[in-house]
């Protein structure tokens, strides 16, 4: 799963303060503010990810260990801001202000963008490649070639964005494309055979 120790941790542990913060925060806002697509991100945000949760349920499942194994960098720069300016009744105020739309529409347009970068080869990464992404991708993919001489499969769960052959720089799926892995997106996952 495309999550760092730290984070899991981390979120676990600050993740019901997180949800108090914000049902607070919410309080002070007009009736209706939690519908807001910026306030809805922020939840989703806060929350602990659809990733863990889906990893924890195909484990189950399938009765087959899961495990973090993302670098912390990022994560430790970014979670503990959280509770002093992600949450702020300041910041639920400004992004009440900015422009709403349908969550279900977001979403679809995500899916659009990552169905469109996976058919073809993108010039510019969503994200600028940076050293650390470079570094990040890179650990990655050693961890997971680890998996894969250990494990007759191996399911990762992760980003869109570090699954595309980008034309402008490296990523995980260039690390990894020799093991002819398949990749496929949440939207058809309902549609995967039972392994």
């Amino acid at each position: 799963m495309e999550i760092s120790p730290f984070s899991l941790g981390y979120r676990l542990k600050h993740g019901g303060r997180w949800q108090r913060q914000l049902a607070a925060g919410l309080a002070e806002l007009p009736a209706g503010a939690e519908r807001h697509l910026a306030i809805q991100r922020l939840a989703a945000q806060v929350a602990l990810p659809f990733e863990v949760r889906a990893a924890g349920d195909y484990s189950r499942r399938v009765n087959v260990p899961w495990r973090p194994l993302d670098l912390g960098f990022l994560s430790r720069r970014h979670l503990p801001r959280y509770a002093t300016e992600l949450l702020t009744p300041a910041n639920l105020r400004a992004l009440l202000a900015s422009d709403d739309g349908d969550l279900k529409d977001f979403v679809a347009g995500e899916f659009r963008r990552a169905k469109q970068a996976l058919a073809g080869a993108p010039r510019r990464r969503v994200f600028p490649c940076v050293p650390q992404t470079v570094r990040r991708e890179r650990f990655l993919a050693r961890r997971l070639r680890g998996l894969v001489s250990r494990h007759r499969r191996v399911v990762h769960l992760g980003g869109w964005e570090h699954l595309v052959a980008w034309e402008d720089s490296p990523g995980l799926w260039r690390d990894l494309a020799d093991l002819k892995p398949r990749r496929v997106l949440l939207d058809e996952a309902d549609r995967l055979p039972d392994f």
